[in-house]
Protein backbone atom coordinates (compact mmCIF):
# COMPACT_ATOMS: atom_id res chain seq x y z
CA UNK A 1 0.00 0.00 0.00
CA UNK A 2 2.78 2.54 1.00
CA UNK A 3 4.79 2.20 -2.71
CA UNK A 4 1.07 2.81 -4.41
CA UNK A 5 0.57 5.76 -1.98
CA UNK A 6 4.16 7.34 -3.58
CA UNK A 7 3.70 6.21 -6.67
CA UNK A 8 -0.05 8.19 -6.68
CA UNK A 9 1.71 10.91 -4.74
CA UNK A 10 4.78 11.48 -7.45
CA UNK A 11 2.40 11.41 -10.41
CA UNK A 12 0.08 13.85 -8.57
CA UNK A 13 3.25 16.08 -8.11
CA UNK A 14 4.75 15.79 -11.62
CA UNK A 15 1.38 16.73 -13.03
CA UNK A 16 0.99 19.94 -10.71
CA UNK A 17 4.32 20.81 -12.00
CA UNK A 18 3.78 20.62 -15.48
CA UNK A 19 0.71 22.58 -15.20
CA UNK A 20 2.06 25.26 -13.11
CA UNK A 21 4.96 25.14 -16.02
CA UNK A 22 2.29 25.33 -18.66
CA UNK A 23 0.16 28.29 -17.08
CA UNK A 24 3.31 30.25 -16.52
CA UNK A 25 4.29 29.94 -19.89
CA UNK A 26 1.11 30.33 -21.44
CA UNK A 27 1.02 33.80 -18.90
CA UNK A 28 3.29 35.18 -20.90
CA UNK A 29 2.80 34.43 -24.68
CA UNK A 30 0.87 34.95 -27.99
CA UNK A 31 -1.48 32.11 -28.29
CA UNK A 32 -3.05 31.21 -31.65
CA UNK A 33 -6.16 29.43 -31.55
CA UNK A 34 -8.35 28.43 -34.84
CA UNK A 35 -12.05 27.60 -34.29
CA UNK A 36 -13.90 24.67 -36.30
CA UNK A 37 -17.22 24.09 -37.33
CA UNK A 38 -17.94 21.00 -35.71
CA UNK A 39 -16.26 18.24 -33.54
CA UNK A 40 -14.85 16.67 -36.96
CA UNK A 41 -12.50 19.52 -36.98
CA UNK A 42 -12.10 19.84 -40.66
CA UNK A 43 -13.60 23.27 -41.69
CA UNK A 44 -11.98 26.52 -40.32
CA UNK A 45 -14.70 28.80 -38.86
CA UNK A 46 -13.05 31.48 -37.23
CA UNK A 47 -9.31 32.21 -35.61
CA UNK A 48 -8.06 34.08 -32.49
CA UNK A 49 -4.62 35.46 -31.14
CA UNK A 50 -4.35 36.60 -27.49
CA UNK A 51 -1.49 38.50 -27.10
CA UNK A 52 -0.51 38.15 -23.18
CA UNK A 53 2.26 40.58 -23.59
CA UNK A 54 0.08 43.63 -24.59
CA UNK A 55 -2.83 42.41 -23.04
CA UNK A 56 -4.49 43.16 -26.70
CA UNK A 57 -7.21 39.99 -28.66
CA UNK A 58 -7.58 39.43 -32.43
CA UNK A 59 -10.89 37.64 -33.06
CA UNK A 60 -12.13 37.05 -36.37
CA UNK A 61 -14.93 34.29 -37.78
CA UNK A 62 -16.93 32.11 -35.88
CA UNK A 63 -16.20 31.55 -32.12
CA UNK A 64 -17.11 27.70 -31.59
CA UNK A 65 -16.59 25.23 -28.99
CA UNK A 66 -14.78 23.32 -31.28
CA UNK A 67 -10.78 24.99 -30.83
CA UNK A 68 -7.58 23.92 -31.18
CA UNK A 69 -4.37 26.07 -30.60
CA UNK A 70 -1.76 25.97 -33.08
CA UNK A 71 0.41 28.59 -31.77
CA UNK A 72 2.54 29.97 -29.59
CA UNK A 73 5.17 32.15 -29.03
CA UNK A 74 6.93 33.78 -25.97
CA UNK A 75 6.45 37.39 -25.75
CA UNK A 76 10.16 39.33 -26.89
CA UNK A 77 10.59 37.10 -30.11
CA UNK A 78 9.68 38.81 -33.32
CA UNK A 79 8.45 37.42 -36.52
CA UNK A 80 10.19 38.65 -39.71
Amino acid sequence: MKTSMKKLLTAGAAAATIFTASYAYAAFSILEFVYYSDSSYSTVVGERVDNQCTGSTYTSGTVTPYVRIVGSEPCGRHRL
